[in-house]
């Protein structure tokens, strides 16, 4: 492992002391707010580049614009979850700035007596879904909470697929679901829960009867799709034929462009030329209409690797790592992407996670292919982030 992370290293790129276009701006304005709403940008502030200083975000990364002007072209899905609540706030704060908003509250369990079940309502909070719906007012925020296929096992998936009348009651209680309370729509996660190679041949007909269901019933339908290749060429388990199979049926595809290393293997989270790579190979037009209902994913969250594994790193972590150890920014040109050394007491570490600069790039890179982009998850990330966005 030790070598694999030197081979991490290795691969950054030795930039020269010419100063990049943003590194050209103005210098970072300190009289500003500390926090909260303030009437400059990331940009105006002179805060994205390719050279970071870590006390530059430690001083600047509360401090948000406040508005509701949208970066992305297209759509652009936020993921809230209940186990990093400042997602929330973020939601209510800056609602204006997302197309959609999926609150994973939701799951589909087969009970103990054969019969579908839906959990999670306990977890709805309308008030909350009233205060992010008068923050994007404006712009006409939709509640599509995420619906995952939690828990299931090829004989479910068998007698699910074998039984028309058991499909017809899912799609039902879905849609009576949203209409109980008064949600805009579905984001649905199964793909990945599909266990075997011959059960997901099937599963493209499940997607298309749940979705034809909730769609002329005037809601929102959007599917989470894993990538369709990983590290090393790895095919994926969604492929070409899968997505044209199913892009017609779908309001939208939330695209999982992230986790493309692990702690098995360390280096990036998502490398830019992956994310560019996914997207072409579902669909390979760049004049097609489909490029739009593909989601990019990004994510809003680190990966922190060691000799001893690794860990996922939030936003407050990440703070409190720069804030500790005071380490240098190193920006990845193969992947786009920053990374920090530092030592602790069990060794050496190496942490990539998301910096304005990266995301900039990643902005830039779902508006020229032409697609949205699915955020994981904003309760994960930084309130500066979003001014790009």
């Amino acid at each position: 492992m030790l070598l694999r992370l030197g081979l991490v290293l290795l691969l950054v790129c030795v930039s020269s002391c010419t100063l990049s276009r943003s590194d050209k701006k103005k210098k970072v304005d300190n009289s500003e707010p500390a926090s909260g709403a303030i009437d400059k940008d990331v940009l105006e502030r002179g805060l994205v580049t390719e050279k970071p200083k870590w006390k530059e975000v430690v001083e600047n990364h509360a401090a948000y614009h406040k508005t509701s002007h949208r970066a992305i072209n297209h759509m652009n899905l936020a993921y809230v979850t209940p186990w990093n609540n400042h997602g929330y706030d973020v939601a209510k704060l800056l609602g204006g700035k997302f197309t959609h908003v999926s609150p994973v509250w939701l799951q589909v369990r087969w009970g103990p007596d054969g019969t579908l079940v839906t959990q999670g309502e306990h977890d709805i909070d309308q008030g909350w879904v009233r205060d992010v719906r008068r923050a994007g007012a404006s712009a006409g925020v939709k509640i599509v909470p995420r619906l995952l296929f939690d828990g299931w096992q090829p004989a479910h998936f068998r007698e699910l697929f074998e039984s028309a009348s058991k499909r017809q009651q899912l799609a039902a209680d879905i849609v009576n679901l949203i209409k109980k309370h008064g949600f805009d729509g579905i984001v649905l996660e199964v793909w990945s829960q599909v266990p075997t190679a011959s059960l997901l041949q099937r599963t493209p007909t499940l997607i298309r009867e749940l979705a034809m269901a909730v769609r002329e019933a005037g809601y929102v339908f959007i599917l989470v799709i894993p990538p369709p290749v990983y590290l090393k060429n790895s095919p994926g388990s969604f492929t070409r034929e899968h997505f044209q199979e199913l892009i017609d049926a779908v309001d939208a595809l939330s695209l999982m462009t992230y986790d493309f290393s692990s702690f098995q293997n360390p280096g990036p989270n998502s490398p830019l030329w992956w994310m560019k790579d996914c997207v072409e190979m579902l669909e390979p037009d760049a004049t097609s209409p489909n490029r739009a209902k593909i989601l990019m994913g990004m994510n809003l969250y680190g990966l922190d690797h060691s000799v001893t594994g690794g860990s996922h790193v939030l936003g407050q972590q990440f703070l409190q790592i720069l804030t500790t150890y005071k380490p240098k920014f190193t920006f990845d040109r193969a992947s786009q992407e920053h990374f920090i050394e530092y030592k602790t007491k069990t060794g050496r570490h190496v942490c990539f996670y998301p910096t304005l600069y990266s995301l900039s790039v990643r902005v830039n890179l779902a508006n020229d292919l032409g697609t949205g982009v699915s955020l994981w998850e904003i309760g994960q990330g930084l309130d500066y982030f979003y001014d790009l966005l």
